[in-house]
């Protein structure tokens, strides 16, 4: 019986880890001109300048970051200006937060051929996790990454988008980098908004 537990709970771990795709959301205000937005620079308020940010302590992943975002931008078109006017300026946030997951009890519901008191034939059975009919709680860590669009005429953040999902570990920094990169291109496919 402590085998099936320790298989079960090895289950619900992998089920968790299997939906650590990341979950993309985008919003954005639709009175901003976006058709007319050409070019950016990256906001002096980024990540490097908020204290608790993720980014703030890890320079090397927000500057890839910076990277992937520029890359995807000029692939659409945007120029980036290091002086002089622009449309639109660029800001990257991330947290990370610990989460907690129930998986609902360990419960196998399985049929069985035998003999009961009235002859031969089914019946059902099931049995409960030996440590009790109770859920299991697994922890794990949630990053988060944020791209902010603001347009440089009101100020106001034009566009949104934030990726959500399981963090884990690399076994090395190339692994890291090509997550990043997926991560931003999926953030910014939706960047700039169509027209409704």
């Amino acid at each position: 019986m402590r085998i099936r537990s320790l298989i079960l709970t090895l289950v619900a771990l992998l089920t968790l880890a299997g939906c650590s795709s990341y979950s993309i959301v985008s919003d954005y205000d639709s009175n901003m001109p976006f058709g007319s937005h050409k070019s950016y620079r990256w906001s002096g308020e980024g990540a490097a300048g908020i204290g608790d940010d993720v980014l703030a302590k890890n320079p090397l992943i927000y500057k890839h970051i910076k990277n992937a975002v520029d890359r995807e931008l000029r692939a659409k078109g945007f120029m980036l200006k290091e002086k002089g006017p622009v449309d639109f300026t660029v800001a990257t946030h991330a947290g990370i937060r610990e989460r907690v997951a129930v998986a609902p009890p360990a419960v196998i519901f399985s049929y069985h051929q035998g003999y009961y008191r009235r002859g031969h034939g089914y019946y059902s059975s099931f049995w409960y996790d030996p440590y009790g009919p109770y859920p299991r709680v697994m922890y794990y860590e949630e990053g988060t990454l944020v791209i902010d669009i603001i347009d440089t005429k009101s100020e106001n953040i034009a566009w949104r988008g934030v990726a959500s999902g399981i963090l884990r570990d690399y076994e090395s920094t190339t692994g890291m980098h090509r997550e990043i990169d997926t991560v931003v291109t999926r953030v910014l496919a939706k960047f700039p908004p169509v027209s409704r």
